[in-house]
């Protein structure tokens, strides 16, 4: 008989290396504890004036209280939410630890919301300050704050007209800790293991966004999980952050990890300098989704293929390319997020790179499995962290129990009841089974597998998978619910499908003429096919639609991680979509 229930762990809540111990039970106590120990060294790296610039933990301590004191002063009450809206940048991860040495919870936006869905996160969340990180930014609560009675205080990182910036928070708080300097250790200790430490909504990948109530204990939970399973291997072991503070991956695995392992972070400038800022940094360790290593492997495979001297040196000029596209210095590389194709690990593994793929929700702070240096099963979530039980249901959903669950769904007690049984099992909404009898293989979301006319169940990520690992396919949503066969929405790979046009000679003035043309359906069709070949006749797809652009989070089709908001693209193109059943012709 299959076992059905796999246990980490121990989990352990004090960490000893050789420059520091800690049992924190709140983040600001485990901060003051790490500023103590490690003073001068740095924390974080932070680009400015065209170089990375050392920021010490006695700076950033400065930095956090004086701001913390200037929030309390202002009437910030513990218990109170306080929200930031700002791309990834010191100031943010300073305002979120201010915040909670206040007493408060930070509820974090993602930057690319709109003004509607700050309105909305804002307005549940009862938020009593913002925190906004540039003029534009400002510009989305400006256009709304007539409708956020809550809303009193209104911060800025940068000079922002009639908003108060960070910098004269600061003198604030430096002359108020003058008078009384320990007003915010004291304040700070009205947290307890129990309290709310942050809020983050849910991307709604399957219904309405949820507001997950993150205590201090939770996060504590999973950072010492985080510390066990992949230990530093010293002070000077650097971290690179690109992934969005605001998600709960980057929040607890770069955020709150790097303060717990004492060691340093490095920020991305943006998305498009990543490349730039790799050879800059030259991290010992990343945290990606899946996309980010699919599109890295790409690019370091179009550099070889275009240079004939490399492709004859093979595997070496792979595993040289792959060093160097992460600045020669990494030891661990994470994916989480959404499913790593394994065969985009098989190739990191043969190409010198340890990659390790993990798996968690918001509501679980949040990693519940991951495989690690001594335990890795391609394919798979890999094995429970430290304090984590894994169960899986008659149905197949996979249950979770542990410290880092979730307090509940901020003001949705039903929905709350609903996630979480009365033995303090968090339900997932994913499927999945046990492999080798410790590892956990996630094979779709409960939502999203349908069942064809003629009874059979379709998995809609494994063919997902298999269409985007094509490299003239950059996007795949399947579908199919009830109807005779699969069909699929497919965003082509443009700058793949753009060279093969050019070579075939194929005349076109915009994306949406390329993909009309019937030599390009023709093409994608046999891309298609060929991704199709190793399922079943039944699971291939039959037909599809070829788009002329991408998902995007912009546009509210995918979340801030890349993964697709299927039911609500399917729902935009469901009559299109429709329509291709309209004639039996396959």
């Amino acid at each position: 008989m299959a076992t059905n229930y796999l246990k980490g762990e121990p989990l352990e809540l004090r960490w000893r290396s050789s420059w520091c111990e800690h049992q924190a039970r709140t983040i600001p106590s485990l901060f003051q504890s790490q500023a103590e120990t490690l003073g001068d060294s740095t924390l974080y790296l932070v680009k400015r004036e065209g170089a990375y610039q050392p920021v010490s933990w006695q700076t950033v301590r400065r930095d956090v209280e004086t701001l913390a004191a200037a929030l309390i002063a202002r009437g910030i009450q513990p218990g109170d939410r306080v929200a930031i809206l700002s791309e990834n940048r010191y100031e943010w991860v300073v305002a979120d630890l201010a915040i909670l040495h206040a007493g408060a919870a930070s509820v974090t936006l993602h930057f690319p919301l709109t003004p509607e869905q700050v309105e909305e996160q804002l307005r549940d969340s009862e938020s009593c300050a913002i925190f906004a990180s540039t003029a534009q930014q400002a510009q989305k609560v400006e256009s709304i704050r007539d409708r956020l009675p809550a809303l009193k205080h209104y911060f800025s990182f940068d000079a922002v007209s009639g908003w108060t910036p960070i910098a004269q928070l600061q003198q604030e708080g430096e002359q108020l800790l003058r008078d009384k300097p320990t007003l915010v250790r004291e304040t700070a200790e009205l947290n307890h293991w129990d309290s709310l430490a942050t809020l983050i909504y849910t991307s709604g990948t399957t219904g309405d966004s949820k507001g997950v109530m993150l205590s201090h204990g939770n996060l504590l939970a999973n950072m010492y999980a985080c510390m066990q399973v992949f230990p530093p291997p010293g002070r000077d072991y650097v971290m690179f952050n690109f992934l969005p503070l605001s998600h709960i991956y980057a929040h607890t695995c770069d955020h709150l990890v790097a303060i717990a392992l004492g060691v340093q972070m490095a920020f991305a400038e943006s998305f498009d300098t990543l490349a730039q800022n790799l050879q800059e940094v030259r991290p010992h360790a990343i945290n990606g989704v899946p996309r980010f290593y699919e599109k890295v492997r790409e690019r370091v495979m179009q550099v070889i293929g275009s240079k004939p001297f490399l492709r004859l040196l093979g595997s070496y000029a792979r595993k040289k390319g792959m060093r160097r596209a992460f600045g020669g210095r990494l030891i661990w590389a994470i994916s989480g997020g959404a499913a790593l194709d394994p065969q985009v690990a098989e190739f990191y593994w043969e190409n010198g790179i340890q990659l390790f793929q993990g798996y968690g929700l918001t509501e679980t702070s949040p990693v519940l499995t991951g495989n690690n240096p001594k335990h890795n099963k391609i394919g798979t979530a890999g094995i429970p962290f430290p304090g984590v039980e894994i169960k899986i249901a008659d149905d197949g959903e996979i249950l979770a129990r542990g410290p880092n669950i979730m307090k509940g769904y901020w003001r949705k007690p039903e929905a709350t009841a609903q996630a979480i049984d009365p033995d303090g099992w968090f339900h997932t909404g994913d499927v999945g089974e046990i492999v080798d009898d410790q590892y956990l293989r996630i094979t779709d979301r409960k939502k999203d597998i349908f069942v064809l006319a003629g009874g059979k169940n379709i998995a809609p990520v494994a063919l997902e998978n298999a269409l985007i690992r094509n490299p003239y396919i950059e996007q795949a949503v399947i579908y199919g619910d009830k109807k005779k066969f699969v069909a699929a929405l497919i965003v082509p790979d443009f700058v793949q499908l753009e060279e093969w046009a050019q070579q075939q000679g194929i005349q076109y003035d915009s994306r949406e003429s390329l993909v009309q043309n019937p030599q390009v359906y023709a093409f994608i069709a046999q891309q298609v096919e060929d991704a199709m070949r190793p399922f079943a006749n039944y699971e291939r797809v039959k037909r599809f639609i070829l788009l002329p652009q991408a998902f995007t989070f912009e546009t509210g089709d995918v979340t801030i991680t890349l993964k697709m908001r299927r039911a609500r693209i399917i729902e935009r193109y469901r009559e299109q979509l429709d329509a291709l059943y309209d004639e039996e012709r396959v």
